[in-house]
Formats: C-alpha cells, structure tokens, sequence
C-alpha cells in the first residue's frame, strides 16, 4: 500500500548506520582521561538533539502515510463511481458498451484511460448485466400476480396453518386442471445461491447452481426463468408457475406493464404468453408439499458437484460486487492501519533496540 515505505527505511537505516559510525570513532579517538570524561558527558547530554531529529522524521513519515490513506480512499471512490457508469451503459446496452466490448480487439499500443482498465479487469461482471431492451408492444395479458386476491392482511397477522388453507383453496379455485409448477431459490452465508423447481404434476425436479453470484431476488427470477425453459422444452401448455418471492413477482409485473424492458423479464414474459402460463405469489414456509420441495431442491443445489449454470446479473448485483469488494479493501487498509499505529519508525523497520541506541553505550 505504502509505495514509499522502502524509502523511508532505507533513510533511517542509513541514518541510524552514519550516527553510530560517528559516535564509534569519536569514542576511540578520546583517551580514558579526566577530560574525555567530560567529553563523553557531552555526548550523552548531546541525545535531545538526536530525539528531536528522530521526532521530526517519525511526524514527517506519520503525515506520509495520512497522504498515502486519503489517495487510496481517493482511488476507491474513483473505481467505485466508474464501475457504477460502465454497469450503466452494459445495462442500456449502448454506444459505450459497444466500444468497450471492443477494447481487447483493438491493439494499437496506447494507454487505456481509467474506465477501460475498470472494465477490463471486471469484463466477466459487466458483460454478464442482463440487457434492457425496447419492445413493440406491452404483455399485460400475461397473468402476474404479487399476492393473493384473497388475503387481505399482511402475512404476518395470520398463523401458517390459515396461510397453507388460503393457499391450497387457491390452487383448487383458480388454477384447478392446470400444471403446478413451483420454483424457489436459496442462498448460502458464502454467497452462492441455488435455484429449485419442482413440476408437481410431471414429477419432474430442478437443481441447479448459479455460477455467478446474485440478490435473492434475482436468483428467484432465474428461477422462473429456468422453470419456463422447462415448459417450452416439453410444450406444456396452461401451467401456473408458483412462487414464495413477491418481489420476483413484482418485478416481472412491472416489466410487463412497460416497453423498456429487462431481457430476462421479457423472456419469461414472452415464453408465458406462447405457452399460457400465470406467475403467482404463494406466501413460503407455511407446509405447502410443493413449495417445501422446491425449497427443498434448492438447498440440494448449494452443495459441491450440483451442476452449474452460467447466468445473467442485475444491475444492482453488478453494484454489490463492487460495494462489496470495496469494503473489504477498506478493511484491509483499516487493519493495516490499526496494527501500525503507534509504532516508532524503528519498530516498523525491525531495528533491535539495543543495536539501534548502541551510540548511547559510551
């Protein structure tokens, strides 16, 4: 972190080496008289000088450093406010994206400016932000529903048990004769998310393990997504996909409703349009057989050897990444300031004590 740390050390060594030769030859030059007695007195009397060098210099490394802090959290700020711009321009899917995409093929010799090298070095991340696009025409035919017409309270007033009776009286009312489909996704403390889904009436099960890291909510999306590939690779028509995230469900109702839209959205809103699907929110974790498998599959899919999918980002993951990366080089450079503070500049150089004030011996 400290660029200049070497300078500094080599300066005191040299100046630790340069007192000591100069106090040794003054020592052998004086005879073991009366008056080199005095002399050496002297010299010992002499030290407030060599504490107010020493001082001086341990302030002037200590304001150094203070330097060094402020532009590396200069340089923080910086990487973070031009991460957050290219994940901007990947989103949109603009001009800029496309000239940075193009950056590796271009070997002409000249420097890159900041933005390129960002986006270079993290190219996998930016390239992996899902693409708005603009459509034609608006799917609001597509049935999205983020609650349940029924439940007209909160969640959390009602006992699980009303919630899986509310629920299964849903499935036996509105989407009686249809194929139940249920999707769910987890995430370990690591990051790693998985994803289930479970066709309850084909006893067809899904588990697999996002490559990527992401949000809860986006994995819950990928969910969906991977549970209407499944209704398009065995043409399952008239199908209700159920899930326990509101704010996937949400979130596809509001793309819906738009013409600029998230290209994952527009998939799945698309493929549930060709094949006649609804997305409905079900309240999770009140004992609906379903939903628990599903859940079920998606833990299953956290462990080592699941098979793995490579899969698209939000933008909001894009920005967690780097907020994420970010606090922990701030902590780093915290940690490495908390164990050198209050350390001398012979401490920090590795001096011993005895070899460092061996002039004081006279």
């Amino acid at each position: 972190m400290y660029t200049r740390y070497e300078l500094w050390v080599t300066l005191y060594r040299k100046f630790l080496n340069h007192l000591k030769e100069y106090c040794s030859c003054s020592t052998h030059s004086l005879a073991p008289s009366l008056d080199n007695r005095c002399v050496i007195r002297g010299m010992h009397s002499g030290t407030d000088g060599w504490h107010m060098y020493r001082n001086a210099l341990l302030l002037e490394y200590r304001k150094h450093r203070q330097r060094l802090a402020k532009r590396e959290q200069l340089e923080l700020a910086r990487e973070m406010i031009a991460a957050r711009e290219i994940a901007q321009h990947c989103r949109s899917n603009n001009r800029t994206y496309s000239e940075l995409r193009e950056l590796e093929a271009l070997d002409n010799g000249r420097p890159l400016s900041f933005v390129q090298r960002i986006f270079l070095e993290n190219r996998y991340i930016f390239e992996a932000i899902a693409k708005h696009i603009r459509t034609a025409e608006l799917l609001t035919d597509v049935r999205v529903n983020p609650s349940l017409e029924q439940l007209n309270v909160g969640k959390c007033n009602l006992q699980p048990e009303t919630l899986r009776r509310l629920t299964e009286y849903v499935l036996e009312s509105e989407y009686c004769g249809l194929v139940h489909i249920y999707t769910d996704a987890s995430k370990s403390p690591d990051g790693q998310c998985g994803i289930g889904v479970y066709d309850e009436t084909n006893e067809v099960r899904i588990a697999v393990q996002l490559k990527l890291d992401t949000s809860i909510m986006t994995a819950e999306t990928l969910a969906i997504k991977v549970a209407m590939q499944h209704i398009a690779e065995r043409s399952i028509h008239r199908a209700v996909l159920l899930t326990d995230s509101q704010a996937a469900c949400t979130f596809l109702k509001k793309n819906r409703n738009s013409r600029y839209r998230n290209a994952v959205a527009n998939e799945i809103l698309e493929l549930a349009r060709t094949f006649q699907v609804a997305i409905q929110w079900i309240p999770g974790h009140v004992e609906v057989s379903g939903n628990q498998i599903a859940d079920e599959l998606s833990r299953a899919a956290l462990a080592n050897g699941t098979e793995r999918l490579e899969n698209d980002i939000f933008i909001h993951d894009a920005i967690s990444y780097f907020e994420e990366r970010q606090a922990s080089k701030i902590n780093k450079w915290y940690q490495e300031y908390i164990r050198l503070k209050g350390k001398s500049l012979k401490q920090l150089c590795g001096e011993d004590d005895d070899s460092a004030h061996s002039y004081y011996a006279l």
